[in-house]
């Protein structure tokens, strides 16, 4: 699977792929938000909550290890 064809899933199916074959890598807080790292087979996949509703904001899929630099403090 490719980010593409990942993010062209509905959400439902999104997150369960996330689940069962997803490993959690990291989380952080910005703000209001809380996003979770994610690796999935051979790419990332970060989603981002509103930490006070519990709402799934964005999905976002990537292989550019550039969008892991907000992550590196803590996967140390």
């Amino acid at each position: 699977m490719q980010p593409a064809d990942f993010t062209k899933l509905p959400a439902q199916q999104q997150l369960d792929t996330l689940y069962f074959a997803g490993d959690v890598l990291a989380n952080r807080y910005e703000g209001d938000n809380i996003f979770l790292l994610y690796n999935l087979r051979d790419f990332y996949v970060e989603l981002r909550y509103d930490a006070y509703n519990s709402h799934l904001h964005q999905v976002t899929a990537f292989r550019d290890t550039d969008h892991l630099e907000p992550y590196l403090p803590y996967l140390a």
